[in-house]
């Protein structure tokens, strides 16, 4: 009996289990589920957008993190190409982002053609989902050949659209309606018009602003067709119909213009509340995964809700509405100014110095240290013409779903104007970018990862047995060491940054400690897959907002200048000594066969040259013993040790290393050391540079390490230098030259930061400012500033 009662027990408890598993999941966790996996976008600054060749595109990258609303410093792999007219990649570059940052630049050589290109840059991770946050800018290449002028369409056409807020017009509701005219270009014009009933009765009137967007208010009865007349500047007039107002819904009106809150009026009718027996919905202010829910019940026809702003998330917020049924029947976009932080940049013009001038840049209004960018270009350019600055990037572009013309201007300068302007763009812009179909359905994985480095996986194959671990010399960004090898001969190797052309070098070590080349498979693993440029976006570049280049690079734009000198014999009287930075007194051995009979490793040589090494279970410390400091107590500091140009911040890899691996220690004791147990003294500096051929030489031309490159590696940034123009008066240089770019510059809250360009003899000059603050505040500001 008590197995029977037990045997329903588990019944029961299954049945319960099951039911709580298969319980529906609310919108709320369908959007978390959603925006579980970050957001990364990024942005590139430009220093210019139309190019001479010759000259170098020159950017700096920026990652955000959508839902923090940071600096994203999860990747570190920047993919950054070029494009041509029809999307084809034509160059890729990988590029290293620190902290979020990253820098670069591609030569305008002979592969490109006078015409129009694309950038685009983007990391791995973001192709985890289905909206794209990669950047892509549209740029013109301008060669000693004319740019062929495309067709253009001559007959004039215009498409007006009328776009009620929320998506919905809502029969005896007071509805707010949205409208944009767009010409046969996408450009906006300026129109006004009358909204007319059935019989030709005036409900409303309306005036757009120069970007062809406005709105206006009426209530539409049901059944009935309203028609708008609407005249253009030019005194054409056209006539439109208005969608017919739904029978049932809910209509909804926001209001923005307050410092501190939003206000949503919320209209309905009988027929829908009848419908609706429990008058509940549901509102989700949302964005990027972060989430406010309000509840929203009818007890009449209107309902007002007020939300204050710093309940909210900074930048643009979207209103979705529920039904009863969790159905979204009403969506709304808006922008929250509360949290967002403008910049105040103040640049003045010090001194002259030589051929340079010196400006001081300070930043008055932010809380946090900021990292920017600077184009300086002359203040009559045409060369500079981006879609986005950095605020329209991250706060407009990863929320709207259409074609936005010149995003940049509502930020540039914000006004209480350009708010309002960028609240009719949101209202008529319609739904957000995030398909509430493609929320409820299959959530984005994590398929492509977020990229640090290259990943490197090896096997040892000759000798096949017997090879515990293998050396791996040291590169420009990682330290030499000894890597363990599996059971099977193999290692992987993650997070590396090789540079391009750049080798990475592996020696085995045989029972005597000498290293000897191995024969090994090495496969490197990273994202080089070429891509294309979507037609989607192709079809808006079309748009944008560029002028028409109608200069030809001359044949004598760059001095080229070049006089042939006679040759001059040099002799040299005796051998160069040992040099560099660190090692200013350094005295160089070359490491002999005698040496290595003598001394085996590095720890012994080192002892004999008066360091003190001591080892113990495969630890070694290095120090060097100085004067007393007054107390009866020796002084010691740990020398600098560099292994092939790197320094070593722990001497273990020393221990046991034979001589015949090396082919020079440079040892100077003058330079000062770590402190040990004491104030500095001089500890000195070893440097160690390895072998590139064996010590007991049986063939001249053999190596005792395997190299090998990467198809795919860090493209290194270079330093700016610029272009060599033959003169900075001819009209040329003046709307397409530079002037300089700075592409790493801190503005310190505590003080001005100062920085030289070059004196082209300019009067003035244009300053383009990008950037971003520690706590993520975003920088973009133009300044023109008389120099002269």
């Amino acid at each position: 009996m008590k197995k029977k009662h037990l045997f329903l027990l588990l019944i029961t408890f299954s049945i319960v289990f099951s039911v709580n598993a298969q319980q529906p999941q609310t919108v709320e966790d369908e959007y978390a589920a959603y925006f579980k996996l970050p957001r990364e976008s990024v942005y590139l600054h430009l220093n210019k957008t139309s190019y001479l060749a010759g000259e170098e595109i020159w950017f700096k990258g920026y990652t955000y993190d959508q839902k923090n609303q940071l600096t994203s410093k999860a990747t570190t792999n920047i993919n950054v190409g070029i494009y041509d007219a029809e999307g084809n990649q034509i160059k890729k570059a990988l590029f290293k982002a620190n902290n979020g940052i990253t820098k670069g630049n591609f030569a305008v050589d002979s592969t490109f053609t006078a015409g129009t290109y694309f950038i685009k840059a983007e990391t791995n991770w973001m192709k985890n989902f289905k909206e794209s946050d990669a950047y892509v800018q549209k740029i013109e290449i301008i060669t000693d050949k004319k740019t062929p002028d495309s067709f253009v369409e001559t007959t004039e056409s215009f498409d007006f659209q009328f776009l009620p807020e929320g998506g919905h017009i809502v029969a005896n509701t007071l509805s707010n309606v949205g409208f944009k005219v767009i010409d046969m270009n996408g450009k906006g014009v300026a129109v006004s018009g009358i909204v007319y009933d059935e019989y030709q009765n005036q409900v409303a009137s309306f005036e757009s602003n120069t970007l062809g967007m406005g709105k206006f208010l009426f209530q539409p009865k049901q059944n009935i067709q309203y028609t708008a007349e609407i005249k253009l500047e030019n005194g054409t007039t056209i006539t439109e119909t208005l969608p017919k107002a739904d029978q049932k819904g809910v209509s909804m009106i926001l209001n923005n213009p307050f410092e501190d809150k939003i206000i949503i009026n919320f209209s309905t009718n009988e027929e829908t509340l009848a419908y609706n027996p429990t008058k509940q919905y549901k509102v989700l202010v949302h964005q990027s995964g972060n989430l406010k829910t309000i509840n929203l019940t009818f007890d009449g026809t209107e309902k007002t809700i007020s939300v204050p702003k710093k309940d909210l998330f900074k930048g643009v917020n979207t209103v979705t509405v529920f039904d009863h049924n969790d159905n979204p029947i009403l969506e709304r976009l808006f922008f929250n100014d509360y949290f967002v932080k403008k910049s105040d940049i103040k640049v003045s013009h010090l001194t002259k110095v030589k051929d340079s001038l010196v400006l001081s840049i300070d930043e008055l209004a932010l809380q946090k240290d900021a990292n920017v960018s600077i184009s300086i270009l002359p203040e009559t350019t045409k060369s500079y013409n981006p879609e986005h600055n950095i605020l329209s990037n991250f706060y407009l572009k990863p929320h709207v779903r259409g074609y936005v013309e010149n995003p940049q201007y509502y930020f540039r300068n914000m006004d209480r104007k350009k708010k309002y302007e960028l609240d009719i763009l949101l209202l008529t812009q319609g739904w957000s970018r995030y398909d509430w179909n493609d929320i409820f359905e299959e959530k984005p994985n994590a398929l492509n990862r977020f990229e640090n480095g290259i990943s490197i996986t090896g096997r040892v194959n000759k000798p096949n047995e017997g090879i515990k671990s293998i050396f791996l010399y040291g590169t420009k960004n990682h330290k030499p060491r000894f890597i363990e090898l599996d059971e099977n001969q193999e290692f992987r190797l993650d997070n590396f940054f090789l540079e391009e052309g750049e080798e990475i070098r592996f020696s085995y070590a045989d029972k005597k400690g000498n290293f000897k080349k191995p024969s090994m498979y090495l496969r490197f693993n990273v994202n080089d897959k070429a891509d294309q440029i979507s037609e989607m976006i192709l079809e808006n570049s079309t748009l944008t907002d560029t002028e028409k280049v109608s200069f030809s690079l001359p044949a004598d734009f760059y001095y080229n200048k070049t006089e042939q000198l006679d040759p001059v014999a040099l002799k040299m009287k005796k051998k160069r000594e040992y040099r560099d930075e660190i090692s200013v007194n350094g005295r160089v051995k070359e490491i002999s066969v005698e040496d290595y009979h003598r001394f085996y490793d590095i720890p012994q040589f080192l002892r004999f040259n008066g360091f003190y090494v001591t080892e113990r279970l495969g630890e070694v410390l290095i120090t060097t013993p100085g004067r007393s400091n007054g107390r009866d107590r020796t002084v010691f500091a740990r020398p600098l040790v560099y292994l092939d140009g790197v320094r070593l911040s722990t001497f273990d890899i020393l221990s046991s290393f034979s001589l015949a691996n090396v082919e020079k220690i440079i040892i100077d004791k003058s330079v000062a050391g770590e402190v040990v147990n004491a104030t500095r003294f001089g500890g000195g500096v070893i440097k160690i540079i390895t072998r590139r051929s064996p010590l007991f030489k049986n063939n001249p031309s053999e190596k005792m390490y395997i190299a090998s490159t990467a198809p795919y590696a860090f493209k290194a940034p270079k330093e700016y230098y610029s272009p060599n123009y033959s003169s900075f008066n001819n009209q040329g240089y003046k709307e397409y030259g530079v002037i300089s770019w700075i592409p790493e510059l801190k503005l310190e809250t505590a003080q001005a930061t100062d920085f030289k360009i070059y004196d082209t003899n300019a009067e003035n000059i244009t300053l383009f400012i990008e950037g971003i603050s520690e706590d993520g505040d975003l920088i973009s500001e133009q300044r023109t500033l008389q120099v002269r």
